[in-house]
């Protein structure tokens, strides 16, 4: 399945295949490519240490396969995502150095006389802040290394057409304005949409393209209709999918098409115990039909930037996103630290440039869980915040915190979105009854909300569940158990359902995940975060059929 943008009049080579490999246990600056012998093959998309004869394992894995293009043509490399550290040779000359796993990335590819080209990509799944200050291993979820998504070629023309952003002004009367990066003389460029005929280009003061959309179709959660915008130049051409829709927030809702919607859904990691985060289109469907199963409409993509095959899904059958960056828990010592600031602003945009068009998405977030509670905090958040804005005003912009009332960034956020776990890590340590501080704790931030002047913005749970190991049950029904788990999702969304001033909730999690592997995993039974709702293989706990049951009665009574 290939992810939107596409470009029809491009000779595409597909490199999602079986590369060469091999694993060191080296530094880069250490080897040389040309003498290394490659002993195994794997298939790419990978995560290398999901697959048994590399699992755990940290060092480099480095992938190579020979391709033929034509001769003379310029070509372009996209990689939509390998890490942690990313290294890239084209006939063993060094191309681009890349940081961070999740984030997509390009490297154009100079002519050649020759038409077979070698491609070597250099992956290092070590933990080095100063090398890669994204990913860390206190972040309670495991990181992966490889090239985790999908990568190909495309023979560029002289003068390529590399994107094109559609911005809804009416999205009642399909009123819109293209922006278009590109090379081309912008007076070759004509446009159809919807494959209409084919109708010149005529810009407006800011250099965007003024169009309406013939037939227009809203997007809904309930009816996701998308229309497909053509931009040909004569030697190039784009395709990019769009809904027409409107988010915006107002009285403490979050409002899709100026009518209230109320956020019900999981949040999501990309994982599975055989692929890693590098998943297959039947995996990801498979997760969609379960969510759309337990009468969901509502993702939160924890805690980076998704997969874009997943995102074309979540368009197509009418999914809203919460899309983040990577973030989990920092501190001040990484928001004083300007390396750590600057790959924060440079994933976050790649990542609202790379997604944009998406109507699924409906907010913005970034840096789950940060220490907010300090003035040393400031710079960082308002500086992503003012980006996103920038690049972006048409959505909402938020993070998750865990500070809650002690949170002093909050005025930042268009969104309140707040990670609770009342009834799991409990204030209270020797009563028997913590699932009984769930509500009160609930009450207790929305009234600390108001008491700071917050609750005209909305409110959403971005985080909230308890643990249960699957199959597990005992008699007490304890911490753990199938039973526990289930009981406190129930009255969590009981609560969403029937209170108006709670825009949404981002139940923890969809499915269990693998986490920390040293003594951090003594908190965590088999070294998995293990509050999904179904296990890491999709076998449904308990609770499943009781979030089941009230999300889709909510649906109903609507």
């Amino acid at each position: 399945m290939k992810a939107y943008p596409h470009f029809p009049k491009r000779k595409i080579v597909d490199l999602n295949t079986l590369w060469d490999f091999k694993f060191i246990e080296a530094d880069l600056k250490d080897i040389k490519l040309s003498e290394i012998c490659y002993e195994d093959r794997i298939p790419v998309p990978s995560a290398f240490d999901a697959l048994p004869a590399y699992a755990g394992k940290r060092g480099l894995g480095i992938y190579r396969y020979q391709t033929e293009v034509s001769s003379g043509k310029k070509s372009v490399l996209k990689i939509g995502g390998a890490g942690m550290i990313c290294d890239v040779y084209v006939d063993g000359k060094h191309l681009a150095h890349h940081i961070g796993t999740y984030t997509p990335f390009e490297i154009i590819i100079p002519k050649s006389k020759k038409s077979a080209r070698e491609i070597v990509i250099v992956t290092d799944n070590r933990y080095n802040f100063e090398k890669c200050p994204l990913q860390e291993n206190f972040f309670d979820f495991y990181n992966y290394g490889g090239i985790i998504r999908q990568v190909w070629l495309e023979e560029l023309p002289e003068s390529p057409i590399t994107q094109a952003y559609v911005l809804i002004d009416d999205y009642e009367a399909g009123e819109i304005r293209i922006r278009v990066k590109s090379d081309c003389d912008l007076d070759t460029l004509s446009y159809s949409i919807d494959g209409d005929e084919f109708l010149p280009a005529e810009f407006n003061e800011d250099g965007d393209i003024v169009a309406t959309v013939p037939d227009p179709t809203l997007w809904s959660h309930e009816a996701p209709n998308l229309h497909i915008l053509t931009l040909d130049s004569g030697s190039d051409a784009i395709e990019v999918r769009f809904g027409l829709r409107k988010v915006a927030t107002e009285n403490g809702q979050i409002q899709l098409n100026d009518e209230p919607v109320k956020l019900l859904g999981y949040c999501r990691h990309e994982v599975h115990p055989s692929y890693g985060p590098a998943l297959p289109d039947m995996q990801l469907v498979y997760d969609l039909q379960l969510l759309k199963e337990m009468g969901c409409n509502f993702v939160r993509g924890s805690h980076y930037q998704q997969d874009p095959r997943f995102l074309d899904l979540c368009d197509e059958q009418g999914f809203l996103v919460f899309s983040e960056s990577m973030g989990w828990g920092q501190q001040e010592r990484h928001f004083t630290d300007e390396n750590f600031i600057q790959a924060q602003l440079t994933q976050t945009e790649a990542m609202i440039r790379s997604d944009f068009n998406h109507p699924s998405i409906i907010m913005w977030g970034f840096l789950n869980e940060g220490d907010t509670t300090g003035e040393f905090a400031r710079d960082c958040y308002t500086r992503l915040a003012e980006m996103i804005r920038f690049l972006d005003p048409s959505r909402p912009v938020t993070y998750a915190s865990n500070k809650h009332a002690d949170d002093l960034m909050l005025e930042l956020c268009d969104i309140i979105s707040f990670n609770i776990y009342p009834g799991w890590y409990s204030g209270d340590r020797e009563s028997e009854n913590v699932i009984g501080e769930v509500l009160p704790s609930i009450e207790k931030h929305l009234a600390d909300m108001k008491k700071r002047g917050l609750s005209d913005k909305p409110f959403i749970i971005s985080e909230i569940g308890a643990g249960a190991i699957y199959g597990w049950h005992d008699p007490l029904n304890g911490v753990w158990t199938e039973e526990y788990q289930s009981e406190l999702l129930q009255l969590v969304c009981r609560k969403v359902v029937s209170d108006d001033r709670i825009a949404g909730v981002a139940l923890w999690q969809f499915c269990d995940g693998r986490t920390y592997q040293g003594a951090g995993a003594l908190a965590r039974p088999r070294a998995f975060n293990n509050k999904g709702t179904l296990d890491e293989y999709r076998r449904p706990k308990a609770a499943f059929k009781e979030v089941k049951k009230i999300f889709n009665d909510y649906k109903e009574s609507k």
